[in-house]
């Protein structure tokens, strides 16, 4: 599968947990990253992934899809306990830098794993420095 928006009822769980978590993306600053998925999979107990690349940066962020759609949450399940027992905390998301696309600051980065909210947080803060003009006022 190649990386694309998923508008229909397939992947319609995914499209919405990007769209909705991530309005910014922490790579690049675009408040329109028109997020696309592709999912690996993976023969690791954490289980498959959800690949989500940004349009604008060709940026690839990752998360197990348990994570995603919730299974995580508890250590009831298989993957929450695995999830538990390697040191995670359940009901928080994690996410892997796996390519930094276009930009050259993040290649460090690549294979740094955060939570969900550390990379809202950073792209939030990466879109307000992109939209902010020399004379120091924000432009929307």
């Amino acid at each position: 599968m190649a990386f694309k928006r998923m508008e229909g009822f397939a992947g319609s769980i995914p499209q919405a947990f990007i769209d909705g978590h991530l309005k910014a993306c922490p790579m690049c600053g675009t408040n329109h990253p028109h997020w696309s998925i592709d999912m690996k999979m993976q023969m690791k107990l954490e289980g498959n992934l959800y690949l989500f690349k940004c349009e604008q940066c060709d940026g690839v962020i990752s998360s197990p899809v348990p994570d995603v759609t919730g299974f995580n949450n508890t250590a009831l399940t298989t993957t929450g306990l695995i999830k538990r027992l390697s040191g995670k905390k359940n009901g928080v998301i994690y996410m892997t830098i796996r390519d930094t696309g276009n930009n050259e600051d993040w290649k460090s980065r690549v294979g740094e794993e955060y939570t969900l909210e550390d990379l809202a947080r950073m792209a939030a803060e990466k879109a307000e420095n992109e939209n902010s003009g020399a004379d120091g006022l924000t432009y929307y």
